[in-house]
């Protein structure tokens, strides 16, 4: 296989920046289900352009969740998820229309500082009172399809609303699996269209895989042994990790 063309003209330093921000984001994928695209766009972005990460960041995802599928496939709340995928075909498009029009920096810098609010809120103690109807699913739907569209992070909003919740580990690792599977193919066809991809694109993606499945094999083995606070927890952690690394990326870029 011929190297991508900007991988060949790359720094030893950006080189390694992009095999760090893809070992962890593997991790994260095995342990949680999601912060995949958060990890990979937020540290990618640094070195190269973001329309490409966003895009391999799509393509390893639908490859993940298709290696996930056998362990969570039990315990996927399809009605959930269904709902999540109504409102996510409702705000792709406009996500997408807003990576061509509005500086990524911009957008990247509202939802980490929306998630890090709400990350926090979580971490205190606070839950939804009651739990959320289809119709709350729906809209929390359409937000994470804006965001995947737009910078390549609809995990984020998606994490949060289950997590609040009240969801176990188990339905939630399982629903964001099934929900991005759907959602990143529906994503990335998006994308094509829009002539924000390209051939490299496929070939970074080949190249990304085998330290893929390491991370996510380690951070599997991690999940079996959590307990459900400490899932929620970590989780929360890593949300508010990723927000705090949005918001320097974008303040300081």
């Amino acid at each position: 296989m011929i190297l991508p063309e900007f991988l060949l003209s790359a720094s030893p330093l950006a080189l390694f920046i992009m095999f760090i921000g893809l070992f962890i984001a593997s991790l994260a994928r095995g342990y949680s289900g999601f912060g995949f695209s958060a990890v990979l766009v937020s540290s990618w972005s640094l070195v190269d352009v973001l329309a490409r990460a966003i895009g391999v960041a799509l393509l390893l995802k639908v490859i993940t969740s298709c290696v996930q599928a056998f362990s969570v496939w039990r315990d996927i709340p399809w009605r959930r998820v269904v709902f999540l995928l109504m409102g996510a075909a409702i705000g792709t498009g406009p996500g997408v229309l807003l990576l061509s029009s509005i500086p990524a920096d911009q957008l990247k810098l509202g939802l980490s500082i929306f998630v890090l609010g709400a990350a926090f809120l979580l971490l205190r103690g606070w839950e939804l009172r009651k739990k959320a109807n289809d119709k709350g699913a729906l809209s929390v739907g359409i937000a994470s399809g804006v965001a995947n569209g737009a910078v390549g992070m609809g995990g984020l909003p998606v994490a949060l609303f289950l997590t609040a919740d009240g969801d176990s580990p188990a339905k939630i690792r399982a629903a964001v699996t099934a929900y991005f599977f759907l959602l990143d193919i529906m994503v990335f066809i998006f994308l094509f269209n829009a002539g924000l991809v390209d051939h490299n694109t496929l070939k970074t993606a080949a190249l990304a895989f085998p330290v893929l499945l390491i991370g996510m094999t380690l951070g599997t083995r991690h999940f079996l042994g959590a307990t459900a606070e400490g899932f929620r927890r970590i989780t929360l952690f890593m949300l508010i990790f990723i927000a705090l690394a949005g918001i320097i990326r974008s303040l300081f870029s």
